[in-house]
C-alpha cells in the first residue's frame, strides 16, 4: 500500500477518534452539570472518569486495528504513539477553548487528526526524520503557547 495513503488513512481515524473525545468530553460535562445543579456543597461525579475511560478504551481499539490495516508499523509502538499524541493535544486544546469544553468543530478535529497521522509519518524511513522535527515543533510551540517554559524559568 502507498504511504500516502496511510498517512491520510490514520489522519482520518484520528479525526475519528478525536471527535469521539469532545464528544464524550461534552457528554460528561453535561452530564455533571445536570448532576450537580441542585447541589449546595461540592460535587464530585464519575462523569468525566467515565469518557475519559471509554474513550481511552475506543480509541486503543480503534487505533490498534485501523493502523495496521494502513500498513503503519509496528502495531504495539505506534497505537501508544498516536493514542499518546492524542492525549497531548487533547491537554493542550481543553484550557484554549472559550467555553468550558472544546467544540467538534475543524481546528479541533485537524489538531487531533495530526497525532495518528504524524505517526504514520514517522513510520516510514524516509521521512522519519521531517516527521519526528514535526512533532517536536509542535510540542515546543504547545509549551509556548501554555506558558509552560515561563514557568520553567
Amino acid at each position: 500500500m502507498n504511504k500516502a495513503f496511510g498517512v491520510l488513512g490514520s489522519a482520518l481515524a484520528g479525526a475519528l477518534t478525536g471527535w469521539l473525545a469532545l464528544a464524550l468530553w461534552q457528554w460528561a460535562d453535561a452530564e455533571e452539570k445536570r448532576t450537580c445543579a441542585d447541589s449546595q456543597s461540592v460535587c464530585i461525579t464519575f462523569h468525566p472518569l467515565i469518557g475519559i475511560l471509554t474513550w481511552v478504551a475506543l480509541a486503543a481499539v480503534v487505533l490498534a486495528v485501523v493502523l495496521p490495516l494502513l500498513g503503519v508499523r509496528p502495531r504495539k509502538s505506534v497505537t501508544a504513539a498516536a493514542l499518546a499524541l492524542q492525549a497531548y493535544a487533547l491537554a493542550i486544546i481543553g484550557p484554549l477553548a472559550p467555553h468550558d469544553v472544546p467544540d467538534t468543530d475543524a481546528p479541533n478535529l485537524i489538531t487531533l487528526a495530526l497525532g495518528p497521522a504524524l505517526v504514520a509519518v514517522c513510520s516510514v524511513p524516509a521521512w522519519r526524520r521531517a516527521g519526528l522535527i514535526t512533532v517536536a515543533v509542535l510540542v515546543v510551540a504547545a509549551f509556548i503557547t501554555l506558558g509552560v517554559v515561563d514557568d520553567l524559568f
